[in-house]
């Protein structure tokens, strides 16, 4: 069955379609069965108005004039493993009542850089009330950020009952906190909720005081931090260390090295099978990628810059960029070379799955494997729903927060959308296209010399699906660094939806599978936008929903217009 040449759908395919868009909205959309990802509706401040919220709080807090203010960064953290271990033990309702309000673990921070101060003040707000949650003095000396091990200056509880008291300057309640017999490296103190723990979960404070503690607030900020932090189970953080370290492993071996070799063989085939081909196409994908991912880097800065937050170092952001966007370039430059050979591999092979823009019936093929993609991209979410639904129940997968993939990081979280456009050109074309087509050469060829002559039209097919597997599987391996957890939940779940992704491409052609894919980043992009509670991002994820079929009819009208039918 794999073998067989681009069909048209029937009405199987258009039931399937409806049943896994059923599926879909049952268990991803729907919150109705514990699913992995949780949606919220609450309003969130955007970052401007954060931004002008922290400014607000400089001057009533700390003193600060906005006259004074020559320089602000706004940028959403998340306590990712607080966030995983809530979704691991069903606790996000219990902490939503008890610590959300006023030691959430999702904030604004935002960076004042006062003139004439060393360092800048960071404020962490709430990211739907706007009031000051947390903040801390960020000195230029330290390049990283971190409390370090206690320190061995004895304290006594007066000196900690008297940061707590500058503490509750800020607006903090000292009466919540009690002294833990803790003095940090910096010279501060710790205090642990009087609050009931949730789980094993225990709330702490850090405080730093200045020297001028006896001062106004406005005159201490300098060298002080007022902030908390969730202290987790041992077992917990080992696990997460464990997992960090097994995801950095399986993305360096599993995905990067195999991409640097398909790099390799890509060029190879575009030398070798380039004449069955055209050394024109994939320009112009190739192009369309590297400019949308440029453009997407610098949307994502404050990203770029949580990363280099949570890595412990501050002041990375054009260092993130120039990396971001030589790896853009290099996967540019694999996805034209995989366009080229892979074609060329192909139509050697006696297959043609992508028409050339100088056939007339281009356009028509560009609409129908839209609307064949929409259908198809239904089918995939159905089935990538009950895959996950089924390893939540199975292994106990489950999924936490990644600042650095945020849409509160991003400079305009309407461009989101154009994310799935990325992914569904380099990775059809460098994984499908080329990737199945290698793979398929390698296993028919050894086949043939093992038999002395062609191997059966039965042996074909299964060497054929078998072909799917290496580049599904290296394919899969790229989405280890995802925050879901066990990180093997994402191959299992990659490896078995590449079948259908290589199917569909032998079965439908690659511009049907490009639209699949597409669409289902684009639907699933779309409704985390309808809910992430940023002004005006319900409408953008509706056009999310659309986005593809427009893109599918301009690219019509447009080869109608230019190259006419003879």
């Amino acid at each position: 069955m794999i073998e067989n040449r681009p069909l048209p759908l029937d009405k199987r395919w258009v039931w399937t379609a409806a049943i896994g868009l059923a599926f879909f909205l049952l268990i991803q959309v729907f919150p109705i069965s514990g699913q992995l990802f949780s949606m919220n509706t609450s309003t969130v401040l955007t970052r401007a108005e954060a931004e002008q919220r922290a400014i607000v709080w400089a001057a009533d807090k700390f003193g600060v004039a906005a006259s004074d203010i020559n320089k602000t960064t706004v940028t959403h953290m998340t306590d990712s493993r607080t966030n995983g271990y809530l979704s691991k033990q069903a606790l996000t309702g219990e902490y939503d009542k008890l610590w959300a309000a006023a030691t959430p673990t999702d904030v604004y921070v935002v960076e004042l850089y006062v003139n004439g101060t060393p360092g800048s003040l960071a404020v962490s707000l709430h990211m739907e009330s706007g009031d000051l949650v947390a903040w801390r003095h960020v000195e230029e000396s330290s390049g990283r950020d971190g409390d370090g091990p206690a320190s061995e200056e004895k304290a006594t509880a007066d000196q900690a009952a008297n940061a707590l008291q500058y503490a509750s300057s800020f607006g903090i309640r000292s009466g919540d906190w009690e002294w833990t017999g803790v003095r940090l490296a910096s010279g501060g103190f710790e205090y642990a909720s009087r609050q009931d723990n949730i789980g094993e979960a225990k709330l702490l404070l850090q405080v730093d005081s200045p020297s001028t503690v006896g001062s106004t607030p406005s005159a201490s900020w300098q060298g002080g931090t007022v902030a908390y932090r969730v202290e987790l189970p041992k077992s917990f953080i080992d696990y997460m260390d464990n997992q960090e370290q097994w995801a950095s492993m399986l993305s360096v071996f599993g995905f990067i090295l195999p991409q640097v070799l398909l790099f390799i063989l890509a060029i190879i085939y575009t030398g070798t099978h380039g004449g069955h081909s055209s050394y024109r196409r994939g320009i112009f994908l190739a192009l369309v990628f590297f400019a949308l991912y440029a453009g997407l880097t610098y949307n994502m800065i404050p990203g770029l810059r949580a990363g280099t937050w949570e890595a412990g170092i501050r002041g990375g952001d054009t260092v993130s960029v120039t990396v971001s966007l030589v790896t853009y370039a290099a996967m540019a430059l694999l996805t034209y070379f995989s366009a080229v050979g892979g074609d060329g591999l192909w139509k050697s092979m006696g297959r043609s799955l992508w028409p050339r823009w100088r056939e007339s019936g281009y356009g028509e093929a560009v609409l129908k494997s839209m609307k064949e993609g929409y259908f198809l991209a239904f089918i995939l979410l159905g089935a990538q729903s009950v895959i996950l639904l089924l390893l939540e129940k199975s292994l106990g997968a489950f999924a936490s927060s990644d600042a650095t993939q945020s849409m509160y990081n991003m400079t305009i979280p309407l461009l989101l959308p154009l994310m799935a456009w990325c992914a569904g050109i380099s990775e059809e074309l460098q994984s499908r296209l080329f990737g199945i087509g290698v793979f398929r050469s390698w296993f028919v060829g050894l086949a043939r010399k093992l038999k002395g002559g062609e191997p059966s039209k039965r042996t074909v097919v299964v060497l054929t699906t078998l072909a799917i597997v290496p580049p599904g599987l290296f394919w899969a391996l790229g989405h280890v660094g995802y925050a879901v957890y066990p990180v093997y939940t994402r191959v299992i779940e990659l490896v078995l939806l590449s079948f259908l992704f290589g199917w569909f491409m032998l079965r439908f052609g690659l511009m049907t599978v490009i639209f699949a894919h597409v669409t289902l980043d684009a639907i699933l992009m779309g409704m985390q936008m309808m809910f992430d509670g940023l002004p005006g991002d319900f409408a953008g994820g509706v056009f999310s929903l659309i986005f593809p079929g427009l893109v599918g009819i301009v690219i019509w009208r447009l080869h109608g217009a230019i190259r006419p039918k003879t």
